[in-house]
């Protein structure tokens, strides 16, 4: 907080607001990202999703009936149905990342000094994409002229005393106009700061000499940044321009406009002009902005983008205007080396794209699984993530999903259990899975669905679960809280269980940390475990390990604002009071064990902690200790027959 400050003030009543750190804001937990083949829409790219339409129209391929279909068959991909699982089961956002083996066919358009400078890519990965054509041609928003104009000195001529001139028309003239003064053998430049057109009088920055009437005044020669063409209309900041006259021409760009009465206006060029255009009798310079037409042929349809401009800060800058559902523009990459105006797309007739690759589904492979984990680092709001389509032969798809949970610290996977696996077969699978800290749960066995590529099929197939149960996890977490175990909850749209379990069997798999779903009659399919896949009892539990994940990103994203402050016990307080505050209203909503917040959680932040020689290394340490509360999985009734009790007689 700082002190008002009354130096170099003029005594008045003054407003001086404080700005407080607000409370801490906890983070959403309930956004789950499904990773896996669709077919259409982008690759490696995560699309954000809030309902099931928006999945189908951009990852599904339109049908003859107009309707968006993402379902692929007869061979089946788990991914679409995990997604209408998702929602099915109460998820309101969720990211989609498809992978596959396609790519993107692209064309990289060459600038004038023959250097990369946009790049075409077709929205949809495949060799379909070759077949885009592409044209460029020069185009032109506007054309205009530099403003010419000439008075004769009059009267008192100019005076430099007064730094005025009488003319016989100063209506030709505009304040900022660079003019050349000339008479009796004397010349020299100056700016117009003031036009008196009643009075015929001319006011300039500077004089260094008095000229005598006959002499004259007019628009100077073209040689530096600034000057007045008769219509700006079309002319912009980012325009790129071409000065001509019969003798000469130059490229440059505009930086500035500034509009005058009707069209005319002042254009600022960036760097000014190397040469000089004459601005006396004779012929008019120039000004002509650069564009370019983009005609994109599909199918032998053309589609026609004309005049894009190249500077960002223009408003047909391509990337603005280029809104089509076959192809991207993109700047190239690595950036353009050459500098504007010369960056502009050459001259180009139906140049094809090319290196599109068709997506065959049924080859990917964990590095194709890999780039869409990777592509999930750039979205901090995933706190849920699952990989139907994971389940090969080995655990290498999950294995990487784990190891992206734990990279990231902020969310936590749901894996599926591979097809077609008994008791043993689900035992052995977990074996293979680890997790020390428990950023991860496995669900067994696989549920039917119905299968619906269109709306009146009626057949069913067996699908992982882990889509579904995303959704548990999202529902359970907006009713009751991120703490709150999702067991005990039951699965929309899952008809029945591919295995039937007896309770023996899955006792033994909730102790091996199989989390197993359950058919109960009259209550339909349930989620019947809530245990994570980590060997250590502290990360036992699925909502232990997610309340803490709640907890910590919570923290870190709320309490950046403390960076870079003074390190002193003025800073330690606030942020106990702070981290305090935030912990008391998580136990209040049952989140963490104890009658009271003092019994439910502790902040340390002291010298101890922090004496100085940590403090000098920049670091300050806060000790924050919880308490979560745990599932109840087992509930038993201690009934006892009291010895000694009433007798009952007939």
């Amino acid at each position: 907080m700082c002190a008002f400050t009354a130096t170099n003030k003029v005594p008045d009543v003054y407003i001086d607001e404080i700005q407080l750190p607000g409370e801490i804001a906890g983070v959403s937990t309930n956004i789950a990202a499904i990773i896996g083949p669709a077919k259409a829409g982008p690759m490696n790219a995560p699309t954000r999703l809030t309902n099931l339409t928006q999945f189908r129209e951009a990852f599904g391929v339109k049908e003859a009936d107009g309707e968006y279909n993402p379902y692929f068959s007869p061979a089946v991909r788990y991914a679409p149905h995990a997604v209408e699982g998702f929602f099915r089961n109460g998820g309101t956002v969720c990211y989609f990342v498809r992978v596959g083996t396609g790519k993107q066919a692209s064309l990289k358009l060459a600038d004038r000094k023959g250097q990369p400078t946009i790049t075409v890519t077709a929205k949809q990965p495949g060799d379909e994409g070759n077949k885009i054509l592409v044209t460029i041609k020069d185009a032109s928003l506007a054309t205009a002229k530099a403003v010419k104009a000439e008075a004769n000195l009059a009267g008192a001529g100019a005076t430099k005393a007064t730094k005025q001139a009488e003319v016989d028309d100063a209506s030709k003239f505009r304040i900022g106009d660079l003019v050349l003064i000339e008479g009796g053998g004397k010349k020299q430049t100056a700016t117009v700061t003031a036009a008196d057109v009643a009075g015929k009088k001319l006011t300039f920055d500077v004089l260094t000499d008095d000229y005598a009437a006959g002499g004259t005044v007019r628009i100077a020669d073209l040689k530096g940044q600034r000057f007045r063409v008769d219509d700006v209309t079309k002319v912009e900041r980012g325009s790129h321009v071409k000065i001509s006259d019969n003798a000469a021409s130059e490229e440059t760009v505009v930086v500035g406009v500034q509009r005058l009465d009707g069209k005319q206006g002042f254009v600022t060029l960036s760097g000014g002009l190397t040469g000089t255009f004459s601005m006396a009798v004779g012929p008019d310079v120039q000004v002509a902005t650069l564009e370019f037409d983009l005609i994109v042929t599909v199918g032998g349809q053309p589609r026609s983008f004309p005049a894009l401009a190249m500077d960002p800060r223009h408003s047909r800058h391509f990337a603005k205007l280029v809104q089509d559902d076959q192809v991207e523009l993109s700047a190239a990459d690595p950036p353009n080396p050459t500098p504007p105006p010369d960056n502009r797309p050459a001259v180009a007739t139906d140049v094809a794209l090319a290196s599109g690759v068709k997506d065959e589904p049924d080859k990917l492979s964990s590095a194709h699984f890999q780039s869409g984990i990777d592509a999930l680092e750039a979205i901090d709001e995933v706190s849920i993530v699952c990989i139907p389509d994971g389940t090969g032969e080995d655990t290498t798809v999950q294995d990487l999903l784990v190891e992206h949970c734990e990279k990231m610290q902020d969310r936590f996977a749901i894996l599926d259990p591979r097809a077609n696996l008994d008791v043993v077969g689900i035992q052995g699978q977990r074996d293979e899975l680890e997790s020390d800290r428990g950023y991860a749960a496995l669900y067994y066995p696989w549920i039917e669905i119905e299968y619906h590529p269109t709306q009146d099929t009626t057949e069913r197939i067996f699908v992982p679960p882990s889509g579904h149960i995303a959704g548990v996890f999202a529902r359970v977490d907006e009713q009751k809280g991120v703490h709150t175990a999702p067991a005990n909850e039951k699965l929309n749209g899952a008809l029945r269980l591919r295995v039937k379990l007896n309770e023996t069997e899955m006792g033994l798999l909730n102790e091996s940390g199989v989390n197993v779903l359950r058919s109960i009659r009259g209550e339909g399919l349930k989620v019947w475990g809530a245990r994570t896949i980590a060997k250590r009892t502290q990360w036992r539990y699925v909502n232990v390990r997610r309340l803490l994940l709640f907890i910590e990103e919570s923290l870190q994203e709320s309490t950046r604002a403390a960076l870079f402050q003074p390190n002193n016990e003025e800073l330690w307080g606030q942020l106990k009071r702070r981290v305090s505050s935030f912990l008391t209203r998580v136990w209040s909503t049952g989140a963490l064990f104890g009658t009271t917040p003092q019994k439910a959680f502790n902040v340390r932040i002291d010298e101890e902690l922090n004496p100085q020689s940590l403090r000098e290394l920049g670091q300050l340490v806060i000790e924050v200790t919880l308490y979560p509360t745990t599932p109840a999985e087992f509930i038993v009734f201690r009934v006892i027959q009291q010895p000694g009790g009433p007798s009952v007689e007939e």
